[in-house]
């Protein structure tokens, strides 16, 4: 592991992503030039606002998400092209460079995919404001097409026909339906993060009066919606009276209080700037930056002049760490992944084999864990589809990293679970498969 004190290397920024690039402008030829040029110029207009707005203290949404798919092709160019590069943006680039860059190593096979033109240009319009789902079943078809099934269609929807699943793969006298859904935080999820947020701030308020740079990490041990909103600030206010209570463990969470590294943080704004809030500032303020957790970071910054998403000068910070570890959050979330798999199975047909794949976006305290993987199991044994002759369930937990090593501008890891659904000996259709890679992963094993 590197020492988190180093600084940007100047040279070698000149690279070019020739693949992803080639995606990208497969995506493009599919609107009109106008189309195309008024959609990326909106984008862009609205970027450049959002940077002025930082610039002033002001942080607001870099982004439109009603044309979501086309901040995504900004910043996936941004990635891919080196005279765009001072448009890219980490802290959301992170998730989005890795599915292009693959994207575009599947072009040959892609371009092989029946019926793929009409689906983009649905994901171009209709699905403009969702891209991950679309995306997500572009990266189901080239697994299919890259792992020997001769035949991948995208199957279209046919007007007052309910029932439609996404893929039909067939080899020989093999022919399967396949159903593919993309989940990034499910809905108990994005409350959990909310109310973490909410117990964040008064944690930063008081570290702000009392001009201290703090890091809080913690582990709640009950649903996070249950928490009292002063418990964590009532923690750091305990510290700030005796340095000596930094740690605690009682019903609620276990704990950890300690003084920032703003000096390790400043050190390296007196070379580089660094992006406020983000994965290198964690890093730089705790010392190390764990994947694993969700992170909430305040602080009295001074913007960089020529890059206002950066800062030049840090006074004061504070971060607060969290990961849920409830075994009554992780059951609600096994729940969510049964009934999206319930939602998923009506649309499957009766006449073939079929299966459905579950891409789940494993960021932060929504990061999978052995637990979860057995409920997930639990569940799955216990499911009956009806209408559907649904024989596998696949879950590909896709977990794109918030990088911090020096040389590197992406990372993402990955993992396949598989559920068998019933009692059959129908064989698997995608064996140990990844989408984000073309190797094979160990079945079941998660993080």
């Amino acid at each position: 592991m590197n020492h988190p004190l180093w600084i940007s290397q100047r040279h070698g920024h000149d690279w070019t992503d020739e693949a992803a690039l080639r995606v990208i402008g497969w995506f493009r030829s599919k609107v009109s030039e106008h189309v195309w040029s008024q959609r990326m110029d909106a984008v862009r207009d609205r970027f450049e606002a959002g940077k002025k707005a930082w610039a002033h203290g002001d942080i607001e949404p870099l982004f439109d998400p009603v044309d979501a798919i086309f901040w995504y092709l900004f910043q996936a160019t941004a990635y891919a092209s080196p005279d765009q590069r001072h448009d890219y943006f980490e802290p959301e680039a992170f998730r989005i460079t890795p599915v292009f860059a693959r994207l575009g190593t599947l072009l040959p096979q892609l371009s092989q995919v029946v019926g793929i033109e009409d689906r983009i240009q649905t994901l171009i319009t209709k699905g403009k404001s969702q891209p991950d789902a679309g995306l997500y079943e572009l990266l189901t078809a080239g697994a299919y097409k890259s792992r020997g099934w001769k035949t991948v269609t995208f199957v279209p929807e046919r007007p007052g026909v309910a029932k439609t699943q996404d893929l039909l793969v067939e080899s020989g006298r093999r022919r399967w339906a396949a159903e593919c859904k993309r989940v990034n935080r499910n809905e108990y999820e994005e409350q959990e993060y909310h109310h973490a947020q909410a117990l964040a701030r008064p944690v930063h308020e008081l570290a702000k009066q009392r001009q201290s740079s703090v890091v809080m990490e913690v582990f709640f041990l009950v649903e996070v919606k249950d928490v009292d909103a002063n418990y964590l600030v009532r923690r750091l206010s305990d510290f700030f009276a005796n340095p000596g209570r930094r740690t605690w463990r009682d019903e609620i969470a276990v704990g950890l209080i300690r003084n920032a590294r703003l000096d390790l943080l400043q050190a390296v704004l007196v070379h580089d700037d660094v992006f406020f809030g983000s994965s290198r500032m964690v890093e730089l303020l705790a010392g190390a930056y764990r994947q694993d957790f969700d992170h909430s970071v305040q602080a009295l910054w001074e913007p960089s002049a020529q890059r206002p998403l950066h800062a030049d000068w840090v006074n004061q910070a504070s971060v607060v760490s969290w990961r849920s570890v409830s075994r009554d959050a992780v059951k609600a979330k096994a729940r969510h992944f049964r009934a999206l798999v319930a939602k998923a199975a009506r649309q499957l047909p009766d006449d073939c084999p079929g299966v459905i794949h579950v891409g789940y976006e494993a960021i932060g305290n929504n990061a999978v864990d052995e637990q979860r993987h057995i409920l997930n199991r639990m569940e799955m044994w216990r499911f009956r589809p009806e209408g559907s002759r649904l024989r596998w369930v696949y879950a590909n937990y896709l977990m794109p990293e918030h990088t911090t090593a020096r040389n590197e501008n992406w990372a993402a890891s990955e993992t396949t679970a598989y559920y068998r659904i019933g009692r059959h000996n129908t064989s698997e259709p995608l064996p140990d498969h990844m989408v984000l890679s073309d190797g094979d992963g160990t079945p079941g094993d998660h993080w």
